[in-house]
């Protein structure tokens, strides 16, 4: 008999009940499973077929009892672990108050959420919006450019990811969208500034690959796209919040952005995005506004969210956590590397965003296969082993991780 989801649900319940933070409970029998063979889900990814019945922290367990080390923070989502208590707290309360008030009302949360982020960037007098992902406010970032520049390009750098769709799409239909390859200077003398709305700036290439462009190149795209009236967006959709041992990925460089927009560890889980402008960009506005319609606009339950975040990562230290953390990665993946020559490439860096690029001849996915067999989630994408953790893991976590690395290279 398969169970449904009311009796899936009570069944998991209570047997979490009787479960521990070290060991998840066998919800699985051969008599009951809780899943039909047949998976509704459209298959827009590809997952391992296993049940995630409860996370907490930086581990994830699964119905059959198996405890796995997130090293990819969901889908680079929750910075401060999963099922963060204080963030669960807020949930709750805020539940209890209001959760969406619709075109009508102003609400208190998302103005102090917004005064927050322009703190924090650097933005006096600006103002915020806030939507449900990363995708939506690049978009509406892309869009605002566009509106007021009166131009239709957008310049992005190679490997960069945008959105999912819409103006940050790569689609060979998305005609307005160039690329310039990272780091190639003088390519940009080829380039006439004065025909784009905007520079889109990923400050680590989050695209599966890991690389963060040099200092000079960017600087010099900021320099030229502001002399042309060209706006300098810094999309912070991964590597905002502390990722990179700062606040946000732009203050590796000496530049400041027109606008930042922020999602993913933003609500730790919880879908909550921003897009924030300067103090002219909404001075320009006012004077040439546009309606947008989009429903979950400045929700109180999701800047409620966001401001406990951002009250978390100002108080708990947890960003230079990163930073010594993420050195403390480093050094044992470049210890691997000098260990197996034949077998990593390269390893790159900055904070807990890390990679391990094995060499052609070396099965990636295979490895990247066995570390979740022995209970390690990590990304994988063009031979490259991806590491982003939650920003709260421990060297211990670390260790165990580098040396099943070790393990399953020295089997190769």
């Amino acid at each position: 008999m398969i169970l449904g989801w009311w009796e899936s649900r009570q069944l998991i319940i209570m047997a979490l009940r009787g479960g521990t933070k070290q060991s998840s409970p066998v919800l699985f029998t051969k008599n009951q499973p809780l899943l039909s063979m047949t998976n509704p889900i459209i298959p827009f990814y590809q997952s391992t077929g296993k049940v995630v019945v409860r996370s907490d922290g930086f581990h994830q367990y699964d119905s059959e009892g198996k405890q796995y080390t997130d090293f990819d923070s969901g889908v680079w989502c929750v910075n401060l672990g999963h099922n963060h208590s204080g963030i669960n707290r807020v949930l709750q309360e805020q539940m209890n108050i209001s959760v969406h008030h619709g075109y009508k009302f102003r609400n208190l949360l998302s103005e102090h959420l917004s005064e927050k982020l322009l703190g924090l960037n650097n933005l006096s007098g600006g103002q915020s919006v806030f939507l449900s992902s990363g995708s939506e406010v690049v978009n509406l970032s892309i869009t605002l450019a566009k509106h007021l520049t009166g131009r239709n390009r957008i310049l992005k750098t190679d490997n960069s990811y945008l959105s999912a769709y819409g103006h940050g799409q790569i689609s060979d239909q998305n005609t307005g969208l160039q690329t310039v390859k990272m780091n190639d200077i003088e390519a940009l003398s080829q380039i006439d500034f004065r025909e784009f709305a905007a520079y889109v700036f990923e400050p680590g290439t989050s695209f599966g690959l890991i690389r963060f462009p040099d200092p000079d190149f960017v600087e010099l795209i900021a320099r030229k796209a502001r002399e042309a009236g060209c706006f300098l967006i810094a999309d912070e959709v991964t590597t905002g919040l502390g990722r990179t041992g700062k606040w946000f990925g732009y203050q590796h460089y000496n530049i400041q952005p027109d606008m930042v927009v922020c999602g993913k560890a933003m609500g730790n889980g919880y879908p909550v995005s921003s897009l924030s402008v300067s103090a002219e960009i909404a001075r320009q506005f006012e004077k040439s506004q546009f309606r947008y319609a989009q429903s979950h606009q400045n929700d109180p339950l999701g800047c409620a969210v966001a401001l406990e975040v951002i009250r978390i990562f100002g108080e708990s230290g947890i960003i230079r956590h990163c930073h010594e953390t993420g050195c403390y990665f480093r050094e044992k993946l470049e210890g691997l590397k000098n260990r197996f020559p034949g077998k990593i490439a390269d390893v790159r860096a900055r904070g807990l965003m890390l990679a391990a690029e094995l060499v052609a001849d070396i099965d990636g996915e295979s490895i990247s296969n066995r570390l979740f067999d022995d209970g390690f989630v990590v990304g994988f994408k063009q031979n490259v082993l991806r590491f982003m953790p939650p920003l709260t893991i421990t060297n211990k976590e670390t260790d165990l991780l580098v040396d099943a690395l070790e393990r399953n290279l020295s089997a190769l």
